[in-house]
């Protein structure tokens, strides 16, 4: 993993061993491209289910955001030792 830039907002860019991109954000989101273009970035926050409904099997959840900017570069490391190999 190798950082790329870091952005005036705080947003942190890395290209992770795939060759995807990873993004930390201030607001405590972590993003990575997918594998076939730089542009789409998906959400690799833990998910938590609000509730769940019978009908149609819905549920509505929220992401788990992380404060603090270590602990996210920490879980985009753990993505990139998961995922990138």
């Amino acid at each position: 993993m190798e950082l790329i830039k870091v952005t005036k907002k705080g947003s942190i860019y890395f290209k992770l061993d795939d060759g995807r991109l990873g993004v930390s954000y201030n607001s405590g989101y972590i993003r990575v491209s997918t594998k076939d273009s730089n542009s789409k970035l998906y959400q690799i926050n833990k998910k938590i289910i609000l509730r769940y409904g019978k009908l149609n099997d819905q549920y509505h959840y929220k992401r788990k955001l992380i404060t603090s900017s270590s602990d996210r570069v920490k879980a985009l490391l753990e993505f990139n030792n998961n995922n990138c190999k």
